[in-house]
């Protein structure tokens, strides 16, 4: 236990310092960038939505990829970093490719050729995903 009232733990409060006030400030700013973009993709809809949560969750594998990174490198796996994203993105194919194709058909079906191709590789999905995954 010190004395000094402006310690804790060995390190000094920020009772009289004027950052505090510049961070608040920032942390503010930042909350209402982050509510203002979070109401306007729900204004936008289903597919801007689905598009955030599939950034999310590329952020929070890369994360975890960091990770274990680590304990890869101590073992020395060659491509180990290579075959985490494959089975990621081939996973992310699998699970939202039935969920996107009536969304991707409706949205590019005003052009024929890319109509043709979106519309080829939704009939093949399960096809690919399972050959992705023996790959």
């Amino acid at each position: 236990v010190t004395t000094d009232g402006n310690k804790a733990n060995g390190q000094t409060l920020l009772v009289s310092d004027r950052n505090k006030y510049k961070s608040m400030l920032i942390r503010t700013y930042s909350t209402v960038w982050m509510i203002g973009g979070f109401a306007f993709l729900v204004y936008m809809g289903h597919l801007y939505i689905w598009a955030m949560v599939v950034v999310i969750q590329i952020f929070m594998a890369t994360e975890l990829f960091n990770l274990l990174r680590k304990s890869s490198e101590e073992k020395q796996l060659p491509g180990f970093r290579l075959l985490n994203w494959h089975f990621f993105f081939t996973a992310m194919l699998f699970t939202y490719g039935r969920f996107l194709s009536r969304e991707l058909v409706n949205t590019v079906s005003s052009d024929h050729l890319l109509y043709k191709l979106v519309s080829g590789l939704i009939k093949y999905q399960m096809f690919i995903c399972y050959f992705l995954y023996i790959s």
